[in-house]
């Protein structure tokens, strides 16, 4: 089971998540956000939950109830797990194969080009505005919140008025570069085949994540409407 939800409680949260830095690599400031691929060597995949036998107080701080609570996990086999999941950047990887900042769901559509240049200048307007609130070390959380509100919001209204349908994101996804990490494939499958449920929360756009998961699970776009229309 499998299911994308575009206004979960991560969503609620943290509104503007998924969209730190979705214009990375699509609008004409994005040299503020391309830092992180100055020097990036990309490492290969690892297990970050393994034998807590092996682990030390310096990766675990709570060993011992860490520990317990892994046993108790496996002891209580795959009919009593559900699984959580964040979409971008961590289903997704943060950087392309290539060492340059991955898209985001919002950066599909953004960096698509299918809206239009004035789409693109009026979001690329929004992210001036919101993402120095976004990463403010003088900020709480809570005084962050309503800003973060009001940038996702209103940048789902642009996307709304400047015609945004579902046929633009089958069409950003079929010429995005996205994949997900590594590992990805094989724990779905394991996940799929004991019928462990499976969330997928997100801040990003439900039709995009459910696109992406179509297109690279099933490697079929003609799927997308029957996924997307399963959702009403």
């Amino acid at each position: 089971m499998l299911r994308s939800l575009v206004r979960g409680p991560a969503a609620s949260l943290f509104p503007a998540a998924a969209m730190a830095s979705y214009y990375a690599t699509s609008h004409g400031n994005a040299t503020t956000r391309n830092e992180s691929s100055v020097g990036f060597v990309r490492q290969p995949a690892r297990a970050i939950i393994a034998n807590p036998a092996t682990y030390s107080c310096n990766t675990v701080h709570i060993l011992d109830a860490f520990a317990a609570k892994l046993g108790r996990m496996a002891a209580d086999g795959p009919s009593q797990l559900l699984v959580i999941a964040d979409f971008d950047y961590t289903l997704t990887p943060y950087h392309t194969p290539t060492g340059e900042h991955a898209h985001s769901c919002h950066g599909i559509i953004s960096g698509s080009g299918f809206l239009g240049h004035e789409f693109q200048a009026k979001a690329n307007a929004l992210f001036q505005q919101f993402y120095p609130i976004e990463i403010s070390p003088l900020l709480t959380q809570d005084e962050k919140e309503p800003h973060m509100v009001q940038w996702w919001e209103r940048s789902h209204k642009i996307m709304v008025d400047y015609g945004l349908h579902a046929h633009h994101i089958k069409d950003a996804v079929a010429n995005a570069d996205i994949t997900f990490r590594d590992g990805f494939q094989p724990l779905f499958a394991s996940l799929a085949k004991a019928n462990v449920p499976t969330l997928i929360f997100s801040a990003g756009l439900a039709g995009t994540t459910i696109c992406v998961l179509v297109v690279l699970a099933f490697n079929d776009i003609t799927r997308y409407e029957e996924c997307r229309l399963s959702r009403s």
